[in-house]
């Protein structure tokens, strides 16, 4: 029996898209990230695991951000992350904060979920931007998983 898609219930995929709309959206707002996400439960229907992964995901980025910035302008090659547009540096936050702070997602999830947004969300060259920056914060965050 087929569930119906507005029955459905989101998980982590769905959990790392929520976190990056969110961050988008107050970048933009200046609402508050916390609160803003909190609407967004409303919105979609999440599993618990879903939920609680988005709330995790959610502080690791507002509990690291300047580590996440640093790490991120690092990995910039000649170029201010203020410089990256809006959508995509919610891509790379979002995906940075998972990399370097949540080390039981492996670090292939990451930087895949982070290109499925990236070719979701930005234009054609989003994805290999993306790419390219990630790739160095993980090889910098995750060296000995990537080399294994």
């Amino acid at each position: 029996m087929r569930t119906d898609p507005k029955e459905r219930r989101a998980g982590r995929p769905k959990a790392r898209e929520i976190v990056m709309r969110v961050l988008y959206e107050c970048s933009v707002s200046g609402d508050d990230a916390r609160a803003t996400l909190e609407l967004a439960f409303g919105r979609f229907r999440f599993t618990e695991d879903g939920r609680a992964y988005a709330e995790r995901l959610m502080e690791e980025c507002l509990r690291h951000r300047r580590k996440i910035t640093n790490t991120l302008t690092g990995a910039l090659e000649n170029w201010a992350l203020s410089r990256v547009a809006l959508i995509e540096q919610a891509i790379l936050v979002l995906a940075a904060a998972e990399l370097l702070f949540v080390k039981e997602t492996p670090a292939r999830v990451c930087l895949d979920e982070a290109l499925r947004l990236a070719h979701r969300y930005g234009d054609d060259a989003t994805p290999g931007f993306v790419n390219g920056v990630l790739d160095s914060v993980a090889h910098r965050a995750r060296k000995a998983e990537l080399s294994a």
